[in-house]
């Protein structure tokens, strides 16, 4: 096993690696907040942390929207809002600054989420309107309909060490994103059969969410007193992906046709230890909309 000398004045200096790694872990404890620290150690370290500066900010029960200025591609100062939902953490939305009357438009949502290994950060275009109107020291949020989404328009990708951006990172995404719309469709559908349910009560953040689907999508690697009832070894036909051999009988048995590869593949392992927070999002799409509407709002 290797030992590291550890740095103190007029001793050995630590390496440029050791100290870069330091002075982000120190800045992301400062930059924290609902991010984690390996989030925000990935922000810091592209720059993407100091990019935005808030100028007033809103408090509600549930939501936070802050006044922020910011430069565009073109390199040109703007000004809108940045919306965050205490439930949501990993999603920012952002906005056009709200008119003489209050309107707004949803121009992107900012995604970033952290694994064991690494962090994974998108920007999506948004379509949709509301309502972001001041009156002395409170504000009120509504939105108007529901929120479309659009492209991606840029993607960073962090995981075991490696580092995808560009094209690559793009495409990375998009094939993931394809993936979890059906998962989460899916999901849903199999969870109850009614279509107007805003929140599933059972999952109060995302690793409640992780604790219950886990065992379901992946009985094969949890303890045999929690696979579901359904599952059986007797007779089954197996595969081997990702180091893993898969039940595909388990698998044509449980899921839909469209789902049978992206199983026995391990690509919805990889999903789940890589983006469970992205798929627990859109699964709950309803609620982050729900979340949005009719705030009532306190300057901090």
């Amino acid at each position: 096993m290797k030992v590291y000398p550890v740095c103190y004045s007029g001793g050995v200096v630590c390496s440029k690696r050791v100290r870069t790694f330091l002075a982000l872990f120190l800045l992301s404890l400062a930059l924290g907040g609902c991010l984690g620290l390996v989030e925000t150690a990935g922000r810091v370290a592209d720059g993407s942390a100091f990019s935005v500066k808030t100028t007033a900010r809103y408090r509600g029960k549930s939501v936070e929207a802050r006044e922020i200025r910011f430069k565009n591609q073109d390199k040109q100062p703007e000004q809108g809002l940045l919306i965050i939902l205490d439930d949501f953490p990993f999603l920012q939305f952002r906005t056009t600054q709200p008119d003489q009357n209050g309107s707004f438009f949803f121009t992107s949502l900012h995604y970033v989420g952290g694994t064991y290994s690494g962090w994974n950060e998108w920007t999506q275009t948004l379509s949709g309107s509301g309502t972001f109107r001041i009156s002395g020291n409170t504000a009120y949020l509504n939105i108007d309909d529901p929120i479309g989404t659009g492209s991606f328009s840029s993607a960073k990708i962090l995981h075991n060490g490696g580092k995808r951006t560009g094209e690559e990172a793009l495409a990375s995404v998009h094939a993931r994103s394809d993936r979890i719309a059906a998962i989460a469709e899916w999901m849903r559908s199999f969870s109850d059969g009614d279509a107007h349910r805003l929140r599933d009560e059972r999952f109060s953040d995302v690793g409640a969410f992780e604790a219950y689907w886990k065992p379901i999508f992946f009985p094969e690697l949890t303890l045999p007193n929690q696979r579901p009832s359904t599952y059986t070894e007797t007779g089954a036909e197996w595969s081997r992906a990702e180091s893993v051999r898969w039940n595909r009988t388990y698998t044509r048995t449980f899921f839909p046709e469209e789902l049978w590869l992206v199983r026995d593949s391990g690509a919805l392992m990889r999903d789940f230890e890589e983006a469970s927070a992205w798929l627990y999002c859109v699964y709950e799409w309803r609620s982050v909309e729900a979340a949005l509407k009719e705030n009532n709002l306190v300057k901090q």
